[in-house]
Formats: C-alpha cells, sequence, structure tokens
C-alpha cells in the first residue's frame, strides 16, 4: 500500500495531509488497473463533448491528463480525489496546489475530475430512464462552473465548493438541470407554513414561531431571545380550528399585525416535510421571464411524468438573488427583479452575515479588493462598504398556480 505521506511528499503537498488522510487506504484499495478512465484520452474527448466544451479545449486537458498518467503519484492523488467527490461523505473539500508536478496548469487537475462526472451520471440517469436530453443539460453544469472559474482566475479550473457540489447528479438524489434552473425533489425545510383561501385560491405564509423581527420585518435571528426593543418575536400557533400568526408579505418581509386563519377558510398548503421542489441556480443564461416560466413549467411536467408519487406542491429557493436589499440596488426593470415580481418572497435568516459569493467568485470574500466590473457588483459593494450588512432571501412559487406566472399573482396589489 503507497503511503498517503509518500505521496504528497513527492508533489510538495504535505501541509495538506490531514485533509487528505481519510478514506486514502480505501482509495487505494480500489484503484483500477492501468489509468484511471478519465484520464484515458478518448474519455477525455467524450466527456468534454457532452459536458459542451468546444474542440479548442482538446489539447490542453488531454496533455495534462498524459501528464497525470504519467505520474503515478499524480494519478493515486487524482483517484483519491475522485473518490471523495462522488462517493465519499467529504465536506469543505481542500484543493492541494500542484504547482510543482503540473505548473501553473495544476487547476485542471480538479477541471478533468469534474469532467468525470459524464459516464457516471449517464448510467445514473439511464437506470431511471431519463431522457438524454436532461442528462446533457445536466452535464453543461461543468462548462458553466469552469467559465466562471476563467472568469475569477482568468484560468482553466473550477471552484472546490462546486466540484463538491457535482455529487448531487449522482449519488442517488433527485437532483436535475431542466431549463434555466436546477431543481430538486426535498421535503420542505422551514418552519413557516403557507396558507390557500377556499373562497379564491389566494396565498398566506405565516412566519415560523420565535422568529426575531427588526423594524424592516426581516429576520434577525431565529429562537433566540433578544433584551434588544427595536424587535419583536413572532408566534404561530393552533388555537382550535384556527392558527394565530402573522403574515409573510409577498414582498418579503414579516408584518407586524397578526392574523387569525380559520380551517374551514384557509387549508394549509405548505409545512415542514411536504414534497417540494428545492431550485438552485447555475450560472449561466440570463434569468428572463420567458426562461424562468419555461424551466418552471419543464420541472412540472418532467417531475410528475417520472416521479409523480409524492406530488410536488411548490418551487422553493433561498439565495442571494431574492434579497430584499436588491429593490434597492437594480432597475426595477431588470430581468431579475420582473422575475421576483413574479414569486412570494419571504425573509431568510441573516444571522450568518455571508456575502454573495457568486457576484463576485472571490473566496474569501473581501469588499475591499473585491472586484468593481459590474453595475451589481458597483452597487453591492458601495452598499457593504457603508456599513451595512448583505441579507440573504427565499422564495415559493406554488406548482398549482403556474397558470398565473407573468401576471403577478402573489404580489399584485388589492383594491
Amino acid at each position: 500500500m503507497v503511503q498517503i505521506e509518500k505521496v504528497l511528499g513527492e508533489l510538495d503537498a504535505l501541509e495538506f495531509l490531514e485533509a487528505l488522510k481519510p478514506q486514502w487506504e480505501e482509495s487505494l484499495a480500489s484503484f483500477p488497473d492501468g489509468v484511471p478512465d478519465f484520464l484515458q484520452p478518448e474519455q477525455v474527448r467524450t466527456n468534454l463533448q457532452w459536458c459542451g466544451f468546444g474542440a479548442e479545449y482538446e489539447p490542453v486537458l488531454i496533455d495534462a491528463a498524459r501528464k497525470i498518467a504519467s505520474n503515478r503519484s499524480l494519478q493515486y492523488l487524482a483517484w483519491h480525489y475522485y473518490r471523495m467527490v462522488y462517493d465519499y461523505e467529504t465536506h469543505h473539500l481542500r484543493y492541494a496546489p500542484l504547482q510543482k508536478a503540473m505548473g501553473d496548469d495544476w487547476p485542471i487537475f480538479y477541471l478533468l475530475i469534474a469532467l468525470a462526472l459524464v459516464p457516471r451520471i449517464r448510467t445514473f440517469h439511464r437506470r431511471l430512464g431519463i431522457p438524454e436530453q436532461v442528462t446533457r443539460e445536466c452535464c453543461l453544469k461543468v462548462k458553466g462552473e469552469c467559465d466562471d472559474y476563467h472568469r475569477g482566475r482568468g484560468r482553466l479550473g473550477i471552484f472546490n465548493g462546486e466540484l463538491s457540489w457535482l455529487k448531487n447528479y449522482v449519488n442517488g438524489e433527485l437532483f436535475f438541470c431542466l431549463g434555466r434552473f436546477e431543481f430538486w425533489s426535498k421535503p420542505f425545510p422551514y418552519d413557516f407554513k403557507v396558507y390557500r383561501s377556499r373562497k379564491d385560491g389566494k396565498i398566506m405564509a405565516l412566519a415560523g414561531p420565535a422568529w426575531k423581527i427588526n423594524s424592516s420585518g426581516w429576520i434577525e435571528g431565529i429562537g433566540a431571545e433578544t433584551e434588544d426593543t427595536s424587535f419583536w418575536q413572532t408566534t404561530l400557533k393552533q388555537i382550535g380550528s384556527s392558527v394565530y400568526g402573522f403574515p409573510i408579505n409577498p414582498m418579503g418581509f414579516v408584518e407586524h399585525d397578526p392574523v387569525v386563519l380559520t380551517e374551514g377558510d384557509w387549508e394549509c398548503v405548505i409545512e415542514k416535510g411536504m414534497p417540494i421542489l428545492e431550485m438552485h441556480i447555475p450560472a449561466g443564461e440570463r434569468v428572463t421571464l420567458e426562461r424562468c416560466a419555461a424551466s418552471f413549467r419543464e420541472a412540472k411536467e418532467f417531475f410528475q411524468r417520472y416521479f409523480p408519487t409524492p406530488a410536488k406542491r411548490a418551487i422553493v429557493s433561498s439565495s442571494w438573488m431574492f434579497s430584499p436589499l436588491l429593490k434597492q440596488l437594480l432597475p426595477a426593470d431588470s430581468n431579475l427583479m420582473r422575475f421576483m415580481r413574479e414569486l412570494y418572497l419571504c425573509p431568510a435568516d441573516s444571522s450568518s452575515r455571508s456575502g454573495p459569493w457568486f457576484v463576485f467568485l472571490q473566496e474569501p470574500f473581501d469588499p475591499a479588493t473585491a472586484p468593481r466590473d459590474t453595475s451589481l457588483q458597483r452597487a453591492i459593494l458601495n452598499h457593504l462598504q457603508a456599513g451595512n450588512l448583505w441579507r440573504d432571501g427565499s422564495m415559493f412559487f406554488m406548482l398549482d398556480d403556474l397558470d398565473h406566472f407573468g401576471s403577478q399573482w402573489y404580489q399584485k396589489p388589492t383594491i
């Protein structure tokens, strides 16, 4: 058995020993006879084609694969990373810089592992009876993430968090790219509830219990007592056949005046644990209203056809893209603002104080050195450098309401 200390020593990467040592022996025990398939030139070509890379990428990727294949330590390490990405429950995947063995092209080492998604996802989707076109759309994720890396780093590669994310396509989860968005069959994870009026079909969401709310109606924390008198706390409780709680305004904030909804007039249509489609927003095309509508409809039809039970209730997402702050930063007629007006927006817990990494592709995010190349980047940085915090947001859209998409069904003012 080749010791990991020997491999990392040869590659000048011993500082990553603790991160890479778990399951090393398991990886080595499964090492194939000969060079791993994903480093074979023909497989690299196939993977590139399925992921939407042009022929101009082939020489540099195949050359890098041959360089790895000619170095036994690089082969072992590539196989171990491959197993960590696709087979092990690995969190916080760390990249070992491999300049000593590969020079400045070392990030391609990890891009080749990302491309290894292709044969695995093809096998998985064939087993599920998924159309090839959906498989190809999912594989395009790799090209999109490579483009992001090139935009952020100026060379070929893939960010470590995005490489780790690829396992979701092949580890048994129902996770698919359908049009502009990705959708994941999940139980509803939040503690707020959604009700539909039996009279006119309109929707009302009630905040979860013990949300700490500031004067803007945004969440400052969940489940924590506070002595700050500028904050107040929500309640959500059943009283006989009625429910008492605080409405979430569909524009993304909690209202201060509570309501009582009676069972005879209102039906609970979403609560924690109910089946929904969790939406993810990959890098790529603009989020035009037309693309968003098409993706929503494709997701509804796809899951009804291939995974009809349990029936999915809604599309749900949490992201920087649904931040309530964007209304102050973007033009009202921008694509994102038009999309947000079609959704039922909800506040998200902002206790993490996380920045919008996907806007800047900077890790760690530093407002002082972050790029100011776009109007969105400049607007967000001006907001943060004025001493303000960033806030993510969340949304849902009921699948039964898709016929209303485009009419601002949730946010339309009542007369």
